[in-house]
């Protein structure tokens, strides 16, 4: 009976391995080539190729094949609820590497977002956190993250850019209603 047990056992333990263990964390992996943009006016090909005239929409952006085709930005909460994210648009993480989200905006309004896994160096390797450059009207954003073993690539995320409000409003309820109800 023991026997009987520890092969059970020994199998639950295998699957478990092989069916979560394998696998690993894993980044979202296309582009996002705006609006605009329709499947016969773009190539990914090396912006730095000797033969192209130089005016293609990816000139200083990441172009990331496969690309997604559609009107508005891509809700990757949805398409990952919704099962609607292909195998060719994932890529698993390497040892080193961190998932990053690259967007490209003018005016407020997004350009096109490249999803893919890379690494992020300033002085040092950044792991986390999101980075903007403004240039000449456009602004540039680049998020980097770590994900999860069999959870949603974290590269999908938005910045929150209203953190310090949010804590600072916080605070001062907090103190105002310590105020309150504080008799002495």
């Amino acid at each position: 009976m023991k026997g009987i047990y520890l092969a059970v056992l020994l199998t639950v333990f295998t699957y478990v391995f092989l069916a979560t263990g394998i696998e690993g964390p894993h980044c979202f992996h296309f582009t996002w080539p705006g609006p605009s943009i329709s499947e016969n006016e773009i190539d990914c090909g090396d912006p730095d190729d000797d033969d192209d005239d130089g005016d293609k929409p990816f000139k200083h952006t990441p172009c990331i094949k496969p690309l997604l085709f559609q009107t508005t930005k891509p809700n990757l909460t949805d398409m990952w609820k919704n099962n609607e994210i292909k195998e060719d648009r994932m890529k698993q993480m390497d040892d080193g590497s961190v998932c990053v989200k690259f967007t490209y905006m003018y005016n407020g309004a997004v350009i096109n977002v490249s999803y893919f896994r890379g690494k992020v160096t300033e002085v040092l390797p950044v792991t986390s956190g999101c980075y903007v450059q403004y240039t000449e009207g456009y602004n540039i954003e680049v998020c980097a993250c770590k994900s999860k073993n069999n959870s949603m690539p974290c590269n999908s995320t938005v910045r929150n850019t209203h953190s310090l409000l949010i804590i600072s409003v916080a605070t001062v309820v907090s103190l105002f209603m310590y105020k309150i109800f504080v008799i002495p």
